[in-house]
């Protein structure tokens, strides 16, 4: 009902099948990248095994509402805001169900009554659940418009509710700006009600911190299948210098620095970055560097020039290789003799736009692998792996 899985009713493999024709082949066959005599090869999608297509997320948002008198958790209609109950979301474990189940009573209290973007009244804007992959360890985020005067007496009757679920943190992010971003990102918004203020996470051999705002691909038997596939395409070889654009908190780099000489990732969001340089202490990879930065500026530095990279890696938010980011890149792999781009997209479209622009640079497309991580949506992710034209 929440338009978010409208292929879920498909067999598994028929689906599959459908993504990747709608949204790999046609946007390459947009652009032109189908036609001329050197094609990439597009692969099969790769999906989840059959047992592993329910309780796959490791994250949902949450949104609060009352409906008929009855308290609800769940998601907003596709281009609305009309709620629609999902406390037993499919894709979601049980224990978020469960969180969900426990919180919901509590809306009808005035100190956690749901906020409305239209009235500007109420408290709550969002629930947060996540479950770290690899350790299990649970976090919840109330995400409030404002604290209600009386709150600190809901506080313990939350903290006592919840205890069943096991949570490892329990936290309070303040977000007192309008519109419909999840969370603030404001210095001090964000406090411990209970247990750390971050979860940890392992994946493919590495730990990694997680904390209210931390990006995570959400699926999480599929993660470490999207990222080994990337990294095994690019052909890492121990004297090799890797280029990680949109580093996140550091997840790629330093999976990547552990197979090469050096590895440096680049990420505009200065919070990130300081996260991806404590994950690297935290795992003693020492050959990993860190900039906060913007990707297009940054590819115009001239100490990046000077890291001169053999590999690239590049994992872009949806927009893809915005603000000129696909010309400079070209530009930075041709001046150091770079070898290959692995190009991870969560937007086919805006990589087969991307593409051209990387292929009028001399950086040929050789393979476009679908990875599905999103069963029932309308939503697939793409590994293309570039190589320098001789």
């Amino acid at each position: 009902d929440c338009g978010g899985c409208p292929m879920a009713r498909l067999n598994y493999s028929k689906e599959l099948e459908l993504k990747r024709e709608l949204l790999v082949v046609e946007p390459l066959r947009t652009q032109g990248l189908l036609d001329a005599e050197n094609a990439p090869v597009v692969e099969a999608a790769v999906g989840l095994p059959e047992e592993k297509l329910r309780g796959f997320r490791n994250k949902a948002v949450l949104y609060p509402g009352v409906l008929d008198g009855i308290p609800h958790f769940g998601y907003y209609r596709a281009r609305s805001q009309e709620l629609v109950p999902a406390e037993a979301c499919p894709p979601t474990p049980k224990w978020m169900e469960d969180a969900a189940r426990t919180l919901a009573p509590f809306l009808t209290d005035p100190a956690f009554a749901p906020w409305s973007e239209r009235t500007d009244e109420g408290i709550l804007r969002t629930l947060i659940l996540r479950e770290a992959p690899g350790t299990g360890e649970r976090m919840a985020v109330l995400v409030v418009r404002r604290l209600a005067a009386d709150f600190a007496a809901l506080e313990k009757k939350l903290i006592d509710a919840l205890a069943p679920i096991g949570l490892a943190a329990l936290l309070l992010n303040l977000h007192e700006a309008p519109g419909s971003a999840v969370l603030s990102f404001a210095s001090g918004s964000t406090r411990v009600l209970l247990g750390k203020s971050g979860i940890e996470a392992k994946l493919l051999g590495l730990a990694f911190s997680l904390g209210a705002e931390t990006f995570l691909q959400v699926n999480t038997p599929q993660t470490p299948v999207l990222y080994s596939l990337a990294l095994d395409r690019l052909g890492i070889a121990e004297d090799d210098r890797v280029l990680d654009l949109y580093c996140g908190v550091g997840t790629l780099t330093l999976l990547a620095a552990r197979r090469a000489r050096k590895a440096l990732g680049i990420e505009r969001v200065p919070r990130s970055i300081e996260c991806a340089r404590t994950n690297a202490r935290a795992n003693h990879l020492w050959n990993a560097e860190f900039l906060a930065l913007p990707v297009e500026k940054a590819l115009e530095r001239g100490d990046v020039k000077s890291f001169a990279p053999t590999l690239v890696i590049a994992d872009p938010a949806y927009q893809g290789l915005a603000g000129g980011a696909a010309e400079a890149l070209g530009k930075l792999m041709k001046a150091s003799g770079a070898k290959r781009l692995a190009y991870i997209s969560c937007n086919p479209k805006s990589f087969a736009r991307d593409a051209a622009v990387l292929s009028s640079s001399g950086l040929r497309l050789r393979s476009v692998t679908p990875v599905d991580m999103f069963p029932g949506a309308l939503h697939l992710e793409v590994v293309g792996i570039f190589e320098a034209e001789a």
